[in-house]
C-alpha cells in the first residue's frame, strides 16, 4: 500500500481578485484534492500497465467514508484529506511482511512478484506524476497571466545587513549569488535558504550599481537582511470608501477633498513621483507645512486593480490637487536618556567623521542631548543642519573601565529624519543625514516643565519604564486603527527579544507607535526602582503637541503593491516559464532541507496541513492564477518529499528497491520491519510536529 502523507511541506507566506470565501474554500479543496489524485494516479496506472493486482485506490486516508467496487479494485474516499493511497496486493505499508511472503510472491499479478524496474516504475510514478502536474500548473498559471511582486526595495530596516551596506529605498535587486532575481520574494526565499554570506547585485536608485556582499543574520525563524518591498503611488481601487484611505486622529481626514479609489499621486508639492517611498521621503521632508498632493484621477474602470508596476499607463483622466495639513507630534514630557550607536553604515557620513559603534551621543553642537535636546529630535536636527559643520560629542569605553570623551565633526546632507517606518522594538532609530543608528533607552532623563507628565506628579528622573499600553478610549467601541487590540502591549524588558536581535530595546519604537495610533490612550508601567521605591502605572489620557516638532506621516492609506503582470506569450514561453518555476521550486526545496539540517532555518517555518489549507485560501482570494502557483509549489513540494530516503514514502521504497538489484535479493523481513517501525514513528512525530505549529504557534497557519 503506497501512502501519501499531506504533512511536513514547507510553505511561506511570501506565495500570498476575489473569489468569495465559498468558492475560495472550494477551489482549494478541488486543488489540493488534484494534488493528491494526480500523485496517486501515477502509481495505479504504471501498476495496472504492469499488471498488478491494485486492491484499492484511496483519496484521503484513515476510515473510508465512501467506496464502490468497479471491477478488482475499490475505489474510496477517506476521513482525512492529508493524503492517499494505492493499495496493491504485496504491498502494503501497514503489513510490510508483505514485501518479503514468498506465498504473495508466487501470484504473478502481486507487486512483489515483479521485476525490480517494474517496481522501481511503480513507485517512482506518483512524483513523476507531480512533478508533471506542478510544471502543468505553473505553465497554465502563466497562460493566464502571474502578478508578480517586483524586486525593487522599498523600505530597509536600520541597523540591518541591507542598510549597513548602503542599501535604499528605490534600489532595484536583480541577481544573488549569480542567480537571477525577478520577484521580491525571490529575494527572500534567496536569503532565506542561502549559506554564508551573499553577493547581491542591481542598480541604485540614482542609476549606480549595486554589488555588495552581505552576510544575513539569523531570525526568530529565518535569514534576514531586512528589506521590505515597494508600493506604487496609487491607491486601491477596490476600496468602496473614501474613508478607507484615511486612518483616524491623522491630518488626512483635514484634506482639502477626499481620495477615491484608484487615484494616483503624481507630484508632492511639485515633485513629481512614482513609488511610494517617494511621497514617505517627500512627506517627511515637508513635514511642517501644508502639502499638496498632485492627484491623476482614473475615469471609473481604468484604475489597475493590481498595483501594476505600469500603472501609469493607465488611461489618464482629470488631475485634481488635494492639500492636507501638517500636525504635531504628541509627547507625554518625558525625555529619556539615550543609548549607544548601533549602526553605522559603510561609506557614510558617519564613518568618514570617526563615529563607531557603541559610542554613546553625549552633546551636538553644545547642546547636551537628553537634557538640552531630546535624543527624539536627533535624526531632525541633523538634516535641519544640513552643509553645516555639527560638532558630535561622544563618549567612547576603552580597555577596562576606562572611557575618552572625542568630538568629531561631520557636515549632514538633508535627508530626513523619521521617514522610514521602525519595523521592531529593538530596530536603531536612524539619522539618515549622516548614515548613522543609535538606540535610547527607557530610563527618564528629564521631565518637560508643564508637560502632562509633571502635572502628574508621578514622574522623576532615573526612572524605569517597563511596559506601555496603548488603550482604545472606549474598547466596546473601538476606532479603526493599525492594531486590532483594543490593548497594545510593548513590553521595555523583554529579554527575549534582545537576545534575539542582539540589541536592547530601543525607546524610539514607543514613540513611533504612539504616533501611529493617535486616537489611543497611553498607560505607562513604571518598575520598581533600585532603592525600593514601588512600581506603578499612569494613564495619560491626553498628550501634549510639541512645539515646531511634526509627524512625518499624514495617515493616507491603502497603497498598492508594486507588482507587473507576467503572461506567456506563447505556447512555447508558458511552457518554458513552467520549466523554470518547477525547476526552481525543485532547487528551492532541496536548499529549505538543506538550511534546516544547518540551522540556517528554524524548523517553526515549517507549515502542516492546516497551515497549508489556510494559505491555499490566502492565496485562492487573489485569483486562479496564484492558486495554479500555489498548487504547483505544493505539487513540487510532494514529489521532492515523498522521494526522500525514509520508510513508508516512495523514497524509502526506492532504497530497498535499489538494495534489491544490487544485492541480487530482498532485504530480510527483519530489516524490512524494523525500517518501517522507525519511518512510522517519524512520519507520526513530524505530524503532530507541524500540526502543534499550526495550532499553537502559528494560529492555525495565519502565520
Amino acid at each position: 500500500m503506497e501512502i501519501l502523507i499531506l504533512d511536513s511541506f514547507v510553505t511561506f507566506s511570501a506565495i500570498s481578485d476575489t473569489l468569495g470565501m465559498v468558492g475560495n474554500a472550494l477551489s482549494v479543496i478541488l486543488g489540493l484534492g488534484a494534488v493528491i489524485f494526480f500523485h496517486e494516479l501515477g502509481h495505479f496506472a504504471v501498476a495496472k500497465w504492469c499488471d498488478v493486482h491494485v486492491e484499492r485506490f484511496s483519496i484521503g486516508i484513515g476510515p473510508i467514508i465512501w467506496s464502490r467496487q468497479k471491477g478488482e479494485t475499490e475505489y474510496a474516499l477517506s476521513a482525512l484529506p492529508f493524503g492517499g493511497y494505492v493499495k496493491m496486493l504485496g504491498q502494503d505499508d501497514m503489513d510490510p511482511n508483505q514485501m518479503t511472503s514468498d506465498e504473495i510472491a508466487e501470484n504473478e499479478r502481486s507487486y512483489s512478484a515483479k521485476k525490480v524496474w517494474q517496481r522501481m516504475a511503480i513507485i517512482s510514478a506518483g512524483v513523476i506524476m507531480n512533478v508533471i502536474t506542478g510544471f502543468l500548473f505553473f505553465a497554465t498559471a502563466y497562460w493566464f497571466g502571474v502578478v508578480q511582486t517586483v524586486p525593487m526595495v522599498g523600505y530597509v530596516v536600520t541597523g540591518g545587513p541591507a542598510w549597513n551596506v548602503g542599501i535604499r529605498p528605490g534600489d532595484m535587486i536583480e541577481s544573488i549569488d549569480g542567480a537571477e532575481i525577478r520577484t521580491f520574494s525571490e529575494i527572500n526565499q534567496a536569503v532565506v535558504l542561502s549559506s554564508g554570506s551573499i553577493r547581491i547585485e542591481g542598480t541604485h536608485a540614482d542609476g549606480s550599481e549595486l554589488n555588495e556582499v552581505i552576510q544575513p543574520k539569523m531570525g526568530d525563524v529565518v535569514r534576514l537582511i531586512g528589506l521590505g518591498p515597494a508600493g506604487t503611488s496609487t491607491l486601491s481601487p477596490e476600496t468602496e470608501s473614501s474613508d478607507g484611505f484615511t486612518l483616524p486622529g491623522f491630518p488626512s481626514q483635514k484634506a482639502s477633498e477626499p481620495f477615491l479609489p484608484g487615484d494616483r499621486v503624481v507630484a508632492v508639492n511639485g515633485e513629481p513621483v512614482e513609488y511610494l517611498h517617494e511621497i514617505s521621503y517627500l512627506t517627511a521632508k515637508y513635514a511642517a507645512e501644508d502639502i499638496t498632493y498632485t492627484v491623476e484621477r482614473a475615469p471609473p474602470g481604468a484604475a489597475n486593480a493590481e498595483g501594476d508596476a505600469k500603472s501609469s499607463e493607465t488611461k489618464s483622466g482629470e488631475k485634481v490637487e488635494i492639500t492636507v495639513p501638517p500636525q504635531r507630534r504628541k509627547s507625554m514630557g518625558l525625555v529619556m536618556a539615550i543609548g549607544k550607536v548601533t549602526a553605522i553604515a559603510k561609506g557614510s557620513l558617519a564613518e568618514k567623521a570617526g563615529l563607531k559603534l557603541d559610542d554613546q551621543i553625549k552633546a551636538v553642537n553644545g547642546l547636551e542631548v537628553s537634557k538640552e535636546l531630546d535624543p527624539l529630535m536627533l535624526p531632525n536636527y541633523f538634516a535641519e543642519h544640513a552643509g553645516e559643520v555639527v560638532t558630535i560629542t561622544v563618549a567612547r569605553q576603552r580597555e577596562g573601565d576606562s572611557s575618552e570623551t572625542l568630538n568629531l565633526e561631520v557636515t549632514p546632507n538633508d535627508e530626513p529624519g523619521w521617514a522610514s517606518p521602525m519595523a521592531s522594538l529593538t530596530d536603531p532609530l536612524a539619522i539618515p543625514a549622516i548614515g548613522a543608528g543609535f538606540h535610547i533607552q527607557p530610563w527618564i532623563a528629564k521631565i518637560e516643565t508643564g508637560s502632562a507628565a509633571e502635572k502628574s506628579g508621578k514622574f522623576k528622573a532615573n526612572q524605569k519604564i517597563s511596559m506601555v499600553v496603548l488603550e482604545q478610549p472606549d474598547p466596546k467601541n473601538p476606532v479603526a486603527d493599525r492594531v486590532e487590540a483594543t490593548e497594545y502591549k510593548i513590553q521595555l524588558d523583554d529579554r527575549k527579544a534582545e537576545e534575539m536581535a542582539k540589541l536592547p530595546v530601543n525607546w524610539a519604537y514607543v514613540h513611533a507607535q504612539i504616533q501611529q495610533l493617535p486616537t489611543r490612550q497611553v498607560r505607562v508601567h513604571v518598575a520598581k526602582s533600585p532603592d525600593g521605591e514601588g512600581s506603578f502605572a499612569h494613564l495619560f489620557k491626553t498628550l501634549d503637541p510639541v512645539d515646531d516638532w511634526y509627524i512625518t506621516q499624514r495617515g493616507i492609506d491603502g497603497w498598492g503593491s508594486l507588482t507587473n503582470l507576467r503572461v506567456a506569450q506563447s505556447l512555447g514561453d508558458a511552457a518554458a516559464l513552467g520549466f523554470r518555476d518547477t525547476k526552481g521550486s525543485t532547487i528551492s526545496i532541496y536548499l529549505t532541507l538543506r538550511s534546516l539540517f544547518q540551522g540556517n532555518l528554524s524548523p517553526k517555518a515549517l507549515s502542516g496541513p492546516v497551515g497549508i489549507v489556510n494559505l491555499g485560501y490566502k492565496v485562492a482570494d487573489h485569483g486562479m492564477s496564484r492558486l495554479l502557483v500555489f498548487l504547483g509549489f505544493l505539487s513540487i513540494n510532494l514529489a521532492v518529499l515523498n522521494f526522500l530516503p525514509i520508510p513508508i514514502l516512495d523514497g524509502g521504497h526506492m532504497v530497498f528497491l535499489i538494495w534489491e538489484a544490487v544485492a541480487r535479493k530482498k532485504p530480510s523481513p527483519k530489516v524490512i520491519n524494523l525500517a518501517h517501525g522507525v519511518g512510522l514513528i517519524f512520519i507520526i512525530t513530524l505530524f503532530v510536529f507541524v500540526l502543534y505549529l499550526d495550532i499553537f504557534v502559528n494560529g492555525f497557519g495565519a502565520g
